[in-house]
């Protein structure tokens, strides 16, 4: 956001005044469907010390009244000339668009809050992982936001594209300058800083702190996922005690935790959804959310006569009964199924995943079967 280094006496914030501030970071984050907020709080720490208010960094000029100070002078940047000239770099973040006046017309009132800040600083860091050319798989604001999210602090490639993209697009230094070092060095501190302060990882992995649900001594659920493991009750539920940490799908969109007897996954535009039992057997066997189901969009669900069960997917379904086992179902065939009423229809339930025939593909059901023609690109009923 700006090209200058800070003056001595940013660091002189206590801890005290700092803690709750990360905890602002990470619930205000959470909110807005944010993952590892460590990120954000690690560029506050470098800009400022998580301070916000005239009253706790005086070395800084005094910007304009935020109700965050009690009405008194938010922080306005001290780095880049005397303040005569309204200093435009505002708060913990120090969005900086001029003079502070003219940071207030491009950000909104807002920039004077925390809150406001932080959102801020979420589209601000989406923006630069898109367009920045030390991150992959991240030129969408989908795909850089997933990227932060599936971020993972123990692979150092990743902290170092982090840090260098903020240094290059936070703070505007160049590889060739050479406050490239420096401020590499003092945004990696500040990035470490924000993991260990407020006390480490498990600190950040939900909003209000601790590391989400956990069963003994097993690995914990944290985010979303968590949110739907308690839904299904938690240790007691269906699914037994997570078995693996979160971890990022292959695809670095999606995120899933292993239980005793099933999974949780989630996407950010599915949400988190379980399977277990045979359909998960058979959604492992057709190769998982790469396979052409994509992410599972429901909960297992059991079908209206009692008998059978189901979990619908982006691209398929999958349905089980005692006497037919699981299968898939998808593309054509899955419309023309569902128009004839899926399972309470006259074919029943599959029997087959769709499989390859003369002319097209086919799925076979306990009553009939649908064929799909790739000429025509039509589906044919036939009834046993």
């Amino acid at each position: 956001m700006h090209d200058g280094e800070e003056p001595a006496g940013v660091g002189k914030i206590s801890f005290v005044s700092k803690q709750p501030r990360y905890v602002a970071i990470k619930n205000a984050a959470s909110a807005r469907g944010m993952r590892n907020a460590f990120l954000l709080a690690g560029i506050a720490n470098d800009e400022t010390n998580l301070a916000m208010c005239w009253s706790e960094a005086t070395w800084a000029c005094q910007g304009p009244g935020s109700p965050e100070c009690g009405g008194g002078p938010i922080i306005a940047g001290s780095a880049d000339g005397p303040c005569g000239n309204q200093q435009g770099g505002l708060g913990m973040f120090q969005f900086d668009a001029g003079t502070y006046g003219q940071t207030i017309a491009k950000y909104g009132n807002g920039v004077l809050t925390v809150d406001g800040q932080i959102g801020a600083a979420i589209d601000y860091s989406i923006w630069m992982v898109k367009i920045s050319p030390y991150t992959t798989n991240a030129e969408t604001d989908a795909k850089a936001r997933a990227w932060i999210n599936n971020f993972d602090p123990s692979n150092a490639a990743l902290r170092d594209q982090w840090i260098k993209t903020v240094v290059r697009y936070y703070n505007g230094c160049q590889p060739s300058w050479s406050c490239w070092g420096p401020r590499y060095q003092t945004y990696s501190d500040g990035y470490n800083l924000a993991i260990s302060e407020p006390g480490g990882l498990a600190f950040w992995a939900t909003p209000g702190g601790g590391g989400g649900t956990t069963c003994g001594n097993s690995p914990a659920t944290v985010g979303e996922i968590d949110a739907k493991y308690r839904a299904l009750g938690g240790c007691n539920s269906l699914l037994g005690v997570p078995i693996t940490d979160e971890t990022g799908a292959p695809d670095g969109v999606g995120r899933y935790s292993v239980f005793e007897k099933g999974s949780i996954y989630w996407t950010p535009t599915t949400g988190a959804f379980e399977v277990h039992g045979r359909i998960r057997d058979k959604w492992k066997d057709l190769g998982w959310e790469a396979s052409v189901t994509g992410y599972p969009i429901t909960d297992e669900t059991t079908t209206p006569d009692g008998v059978g069960r189901y979990n619908v997917f982006e691209h398929a379904s999958i349905y089980w009964s005692p006497t037919t086992d699981a299968h898939e179902v998808h593309g054509v065939i899955r419309d023309k199924y569902k128009d004839l009423g899926w399972e309470a229809g006259q074919l029943g339930y599959p029997t087959s995943d769709e499989y390859a025939v003369t002319g097209g593909r086919r799925s076979d059901f306990e009553h009939g079967s649908i064929t799909w023609s790739t000429q025509t690109n039509t589906a044919t009923v036939s009834y046993k």
